[in-house]
């Protein structure tokens, strides 16, 4: 039974009629399922009020910033396991690590317990980054399916990922009011879903040599160089690590306390959070108009928009809080699947989860490192202002890569 693959062209694998492949109607409806139950984050639009209650903003700022460095660490390690050991069964493993993680939130009092829960959080999503995406590529793949039906799969996805996290925070608000530690453990049920409907996913062919040590150092060494492996691979990864840094700094640090510095309740900043994953939802269906313009332009687009969202947080009000925030957060909603189809597409399928947890260690380094600085600027002059200066960040840092990409795009 042989398999032909044309790696300069990233042409689609086809197999002999006998070649077993994985049911990827089946894969798809898992990969949404799970998909949704990982990202229910019940406590996300009162996460902030919660730590608060128990740690000031640097400590806030370090915990995150000492747990993404952290998550450094098996990110890809993770990548070439996925690669070697199996996507679904490094998924699993990390969704265990996740459960644990949300269980010591519970019961979290202190820095050092909201470090470990943390870390365990971050950790499932190294174990993941990759690996699912990976999973479904091959999958649809080697069924003889293209990038346009990957396209359409992780956008649909990705919306009803958002639609469930805007349920999710307006739930957890709710909660809130009656316990402050309600919203984790409804959480922690959410992560124990993720966990169990994982198993569901169908493990495609691996292109890949069988697991020992020496293939696992060689896989991390190979699938991280071959990020750089030309220059159409080098612009969308500069330009992936660069956006991505911007888009989840926000994300990280900051996106939470810009909208509780505007003087809402509770209840409101629950309802408020949800609001921006709607947001996001309708930025995902906004993907479609933006590919019109041609997938040259779309990462100067991706970024002026990103830009304009971060300039609004100067205006020091609730209007600045919400139009920031909200805005930035429609721009999520159309730069995640776009970045995961140019990325899947050039990628090889042996490198292709080691590489992509490459790209994403390199964003975690600098969102990492900046942590430091964005809690102290955030204690002394507000998260409105530390979320506007990402503007200038975006115009200065990630906008020439944008124009780079944009003239490796045919």
């Amino acid at each position: 039974m042989e398999k032909y693959v044309d790696n300069q062209k990233q042409m689609w694998i086809t197999y002999n009629t006998t070649m077993a492949k994985t049911d990827y109607k089946q894969n798809i409806k898992y990969f949404l399922i799970t998909s949704v139950f990982q990202w229910f984050f019940v406590v996300i639009g009162v996460w902030v009020l919660i730590w608060r209650s128990f740690l000031s903003w640097e400590e806030i700022a370090l915990v995150t910033s000492i747990s993404l460095f952290v998550q450094l660490l098996p990110e890809l390690p993770s990548g070439a396991l996925a690669d070697l050991w199996g996507r679904k069964n490094t998924i699993i493993f990390g969704r265990f690590l996740g459960v644990i993680g949300f269980a010591i939130f519970i019961f979290a009092t202190n820095f050092w317990m909201f470090l470990l829960g943390n870390i365990l959080y971050l950790a499932n999503w190294a174990f993941e980054s990759g690996a699912l995406s990976a999973l479904l590529f091959d999958s649809l793949k080697e069924n003889g399916l293209g990038e346009e039906e990957y396209q359409k799969v992780e956008a649909d996805t990705f919306f009803w990922c958002t639609i469930g996290m805007a349920i999710s925070s307006a739930l957890g608000g709710y909660l809130y009011t009656l316990h402050h530690q309600l919203p984790y453990i409804a959480t922690t049920i959410a992560a124990i879903l993720a966990l169990v409907t994982a198993f569901g996913l169908e493990e495609p062919e691996l292109d890949s040599i069988k697991i020992n040590f020496k293939a696992y150092l060689r896989q991390n060494w190979d699938g991280f160089l071959h990020i750089f492996r030309n220059a159409k691979i080098r612009a969308i990864s500069l330009f992936s690590v660069l956006v991505n840094f911007v888009a989840y700094a926000g994300l990280w640090y900051l996106y939470e306390p810009r909208l509780a510095e505007g003087g809402f309740p509770a209840t409101w900043l629950a309802l408020l959070v949800s609001g921006t994953y709607l947001i996001r939802a309708f930025g995902t269906k906004l993907i479609p108009l933006v590919l019109k313009f041609g997938d040259k332009n779309i990462p100067i687009i991706l970024t002026l928009f990103q830009a304009l969202g971060s300039a609004l947080s100067f205006i020091e009000t609730k209007f600045g809080a919400v139009s920031s925030v909200y805005l930035r957060k429609m721009s999520d909603g159309m730069r995640s699947p776009i970045l995961a189809r140019l990325q899947n597409v050039e990628l090889e399928s042996r490198y292709r989860a080691t590489s992509l947890s490459a790209i994403s260690l390199l964003g975690n380094v600098l969102i990492s490192l900046v942590g430091p600085l964005i809690g102290y600027f955030m204690e002394r002059g507000g998260a409105s202002a530390t979320l506007g200066y990402f503007s200038l960040v975006g115009l200065v840092l990630v906008l020439p890569s944008a124009i780079y990409l944009s003239r490796k795009i045919k």
